[in-house]
Parts: structure tokens; C-alpha cells; sequence
């Protein structure tokens, strides 16, 4: 009985050994691994290479495409990774089963410590990547390794391209949707200077959180007022660029906002951030606009935009002190100027809507209370006694600038959003495509053309065959002059809907959309600027 008890468990082994060696499970894999490694890490925005989901995603340590490159099965892939000194072994999938022939790619959020925001220096880092499968031993385990830059808690990288590489202003600027990551509404410091300003300079009465555009333009002049009064100095001499040819680095030491109140002194761009973070923690809706060699802050409230210049307290680049209001007046000369050169199209002008990227998970690094920073604060506060305003006939007679902050020019103008960057004639091998203005994430965009042609109709059937051209498939259905679609090719769906009518070299078609995959996302801002066209 025995005997043929054995005899049955061998046969069943030798059965389940047959089965495996032909289905080819732990035998003959071959692991191949290629690596898109971020180039730098800013402890600044720590939370936002942390979060798979703010701003989709394109904030990453590393994403990874594995391939079983062998001609047998993997069972139980796991892929984890170490950053000595900041993130222990940690796993980050697994991946049931790879077949031969198989990629997947896996992608890297890595979570640091809240204290990586205490970094004062910079530093090179290591990146440490195993993959290993059932059954896998020690030697056949693969490891791959790369090394970044760790910046400090102040440096802020305005692109993550390499400096011979940067060919334009969007180049240069396209990490701009971090910089919210670097206003500070909820520091200990700035709520407490918040407090000051609304009880010492403008005597008590309350910020600007009424919705009435007269309120907060009283409170952002009294912002200025406390700066003024403080002494603040504007520090012009590391400003930001001019033109490309004055980039000597993509890497900028910014001051936090409460280091430049307790230092009473700012770049442009240091007073931007510190606006935006007391404007936030009143209650506001803060703006920072960029141009060349500049940039002023502002705020938006019931469909319109302000802008004051902070820079006017004094310093190189104004050679004297503005009162509040010549500053306001200068401020909203200037935002006339950004207007126009964002309808012309223009490079480098851009709007940072800080609120609006707070919701897409760009948020703030989180900063300790420091009473010896509160006592300096109190310091300051000496200069306010006596000498506060209500500032209240200063907000007569605004002509603020309304929600649309720049429109498409033309037939079928349409509103363009708040950091969309518009790039005229941007295939110079598809001359039909006159502009796109595309989303900060790339994700999203709209695209204006231009058809010689003598209907709608004709006109869309023209556009088919230039896609074609380009090895896209472009399908459409049109009801008067409204026409939504998809173009595609073997890798991407985009997603499109517009409006078509009579342009200045036949027919003119704006079409609004997103990647398939991003369209639920973006179906408000969408619907928005579709709605807007006119």
C-alpha cells in the first residue's frame, strides 16, 4: 500500500515538473530594464514627486519599462528601490506574471521625510533599482543604479532641461507650475506677519475675503504699505533673465516668503511669493505674472485680475519709492502689457494661478514655528505704529482686467486659461495649423487652422487628408458649425471637440481637447474655453 502510495505522489511531481517545463514558468527569463531618471529633485516640492496624481503624474524619481527579453515565464516580478540616507528599500510592485515578449513600466513617487525641507546643501544622490522574480537567485536578481540632483530646501529649477539644451522661453520656464510649492500661507511666520499687517497697517479691518475686488485691492495695497514702511529693499541684482542669452543657470536660490520678511529684503521674484502666501492666508486668490526679467504679483477675484508692482518699495531696478498707489497704478499698466503679448502670442508671459495648481497637488512644504523669527517680525512691526491706512479712496474707479485674461485674436476668438502657453505656426510642415495653445502638462490643448477652402465641409475633408499625410487618422461629425472628433495614431487617442466658420483664408476651425486618457479630467476647462468662442 505504501509502494503505491509513493508511486502516486511521484507520479503526480514528475506530471506537475513536465507541465512547468513546458510551460516555460521560471526558465529562460530574461530581464531587460530601461530608466527615465528625474535629473534633479527640489526638496521644495517634495509632496508633489510624492503623488502619483498631482499634475498627473509628470513628477517622478524614475519611471522604469521592464521587458522579458527570455523565452520563458516569470512569476511574481517585484520591483523595489533605495535612496541611501533618505528612503529605505521600499517595494513598489508586483507584477503577477511577465511572459516572454512582456514590458510593463513602472514609475517611482518616492515619499521623502518632511525634514529633506531642512536640506541647506546640495548634494548628489544615488538611486538604487532590483528586480527579482519567484524562484530567482541572488546572481540573476537585476540591479540597475543612476544618481540625481538633491537641490536644497531654497533652490528652485526653472526647467529640468540641460542649460545647452534650453532653446526658448517655454524651455526655460517650464517648471513654473512648481513655484507654488514654494508659497507659504500656512507657515507659523507668515500668518502671524499676516495678522500684523491687518491689525497695525490697515487698523484692524478685516482682509479682503468679502469677494469685493475693492477690498482686496485695499489689502493688497496694504501689503505694500507694510513693505514701504518696513524699509524692504528690492534686490535687483540676481533678477530673473532678460533674454536667453542672460541665463548663466537653470537654478535659482530663492529666499522662502518668510525669510525675506524677516530679512526685509527680495528679488522679484522672492516679493511674488511672499504676496501670494499673506494674499492666500487672508483669504485671497493669488497670481504671480512672469515676464522677461520680471515678474509682479497680483490677485483674481469675481472674474477679474489685479496686479501691484512690488518691486516700487525701492532698489536698483526702480531707483526710488512708489507710494501704494503709484505701485497699484504700475502694476496694472504692466498686466495691460502681459495681456497684449499673450494674445500676440508671445514667449515668457505667463500666469501662475497658485490656488489652481494647489488643487492639481501642488502644495507647500510644511515650515516649524521659530520665535526668534516671530520677534523679528515684532521688530519690523515697530516701523507700523502710528502710520497705518484704510487705503479706501486709493480703490476708486478700478479698471481691473476681467477673468479672460488673454483671447485668441480672430474669427473665433476664444478665451485662453490662466498658464496656457500659445505657440503660433508650431509645425512648420503642416502650414494649415496656424497656433495651438497648449496646457502646462502638455495634456490638453487647442488648435486653430487656417483651410483654403469653400465650405465647411470641404474644409474638413482637406484637414483628413493632411493628417493622413502626417500618418494620423483623423475622424470627425459636423452639425452646422460645430464639429468633434479624434485623430489618433497606433499609440494615442486625442480627443477634440470645436467650432468651424468663415476665417480669413477660407474656413477656420478651433478645436479644443485631450489626450483620451485626460479628457474626464480637463471636460470642465473645455467646455469652458468651447463655450467661450465667439
Amino acid at each position: 500500500m505504501k509502494k503505491n502510495i509513493l508511486s502516486i505522489a511521484l507520479m503526480v511531481v514528475g506530471l506537475i515538473l513536465l507541465i512547468l517545463s513546458f510551460m516555460g514558468i521560471g526558465k529562460g527569463g530574461n530581464l531587460e530594464i530601461k530608466i527615465d531618471e528625474a535629473p534633479l529633485i527640489m526638496p521644495a516640492a517634495h509632496k508633489v514627486y510624492a503623488n502619483p496624481d498631482a499634475l498627473d503624474g509628470q513628477y517622478y524619481l524614475f519611471k522604469a519599462k521592464i521587458t522579458n527579453t527570455g523565452s520563458g515565464t516569470l512569476e511574481d516580478v517585484v520591483v523595489r528601490y533605495e535612496v541611501p540616507g533618505y528612503i529605505e528599500w521600499t517595494e513598489l510592485t508586483t507584477v503577477g506574471r511577465m511572459i516572454p515578449g512582456q514590458s510593463v513600466v513602472v514609475s517611482c513617487y518616492p515619499v521623502f521625510d518632511a525634514k529633506i525641507t531642512e536640506k541647506t546643501t546640495e548634494s548628489v544622490e544615488k538611486t538604487n533599482i532590483e528586480v527579482a522574480w519567484d524562484g530567482a537567485d541572488d546572481g540573476d536578481i537585476l540591479r540597475e543604479a543612476f544618481t540625481f540632483k538633491m537641490l536644497n530646501r531654497n533652490e528652485y529649477a526653472y526647467t529640468n532641461m540641460p542649460l545647452d539644451e534650453i532653446l526658448s522661453w517655454n524651455d526655460f520656464f517650464d517648471n513654473q507650475v512648481l513655484l507654488p510649492c514654494y508659497v507659504t500661507p500656512n507657515d507659523p511666520i507668515v500668518k502671524y506677519y499676516t495678522q500684523v499687517v491687518q491689525e497695525k497697517v490697515l487698523r484692524g479691518e478685516a482682509a479682503g475675503i468679502s469677494n469685493s475686488p475693492e477690498e482686496g485691492v485695499r489689502f493688497l495695497m496694504g501689503l505694500y504699505e507694510a513693505t514701504r514702511l518696513a524699509h524692504m529693499v528690492y534686490s535687483a541684482t540676481r533678477g530673473m533673465p532678460q533674454s536667453l542669452q542672460d541665463i548663466q543657470t537653470t537654478v535659482q536660490h530663492l529666499r522662502l516668503p518668510r525669510e525675506v520678511i524677516t530679512g526685509n529684503t527680495g528679488l522679484c521674484i522672492e516679493l511674488s511669493l511672499l504676496y501670494a502666501s499673506v494674499l492666500s492666508s487672508a483669504g485671497m486668490d493669488p497670481v504671480i505674472y512672469l515676464v522677461p526679467q520680471h515678474a509682479y504679483p497680483g490677485f483674481k477675484m469675481g472674474g477679474q485680475y489685479f496686479a501691484i508692482e512690488s518691486t516700487g518699495v525701492g532698489g536698483e531696478g526702480l531707483g526710488g519709492t512708489l507710494s501704494a498707489e503709484q505701485a497699484f497704478r504700475v502694476g496694472m499698466g504692466e498686466l495691460d502689457t502681459l495681456i497684449m503679448a499673450l494674445q500676440n502670442g508671445m514667449q515668457g508671459y505667463s500666469v501662475v494661478d497658485i490656488h489652481a495648481l494647489n488643487q492639481q497637488g501642488v502644495v507647500s512644504m510644511n515650515l516649524e514655528d521659530n520665535e526668534f523669527l516671530r520677534r523679528k517680525v515684532d521688530e519690523i512691526a515697530q516701523n507700523f505704529e502710528g502710520r497705518g491706512r484704510s487705503f479706501r479712496n486709493a480703490t476708486q474707479n478700478l479698471q481691473p482686467q476681467q477673468a479672460s485674461v488673454a483671447r485668441f485674436p480672430g474669427p473665433l476668438s476664444f478665451a485662453i486659461p490662466s498658464g496656457w502657453q500659445t505657440y503660433p505656426y508650431p509645425a512648420p510642415n503642416f502650414p494649415l495649423l496656424i497656433a495651438q495653445v497648449i496646457s502646462p502638462d502638455q495634456a490638453a490643448s487647442v488648435s486653430v487652422y487656417d483651410i483654403p477652402a469653400n465650405s465647411a465641409q470641404n474644409a474638413m475633408v482637406q484637414l483628413v487628408q493632411y493628417f493622413a499625410q502626417m500618418g494620423l487618422n483623423l475622424q470627425y461629425s459636423i452639425e452646422g458649425n460645430r464639429v468633434q472628433g479624434t485623430s489618433s495614431n497606433y499609440a494615442a487617442v486625442f480627443q477634440w471637440k470645436g467650432r468651424i466658420a468663415p476665417g480669413p483664408n477660407g474656413y477656420r476651425l478651433v478645436a479644443i481637447g485631450a489626450d483620451q486618457n485626460y479628457y474626464q479630467h480637463y471636460a470642465g476647462t473645455i467646455n469652458s474655453i468651447y463655450n467661450s468662442i465667439n
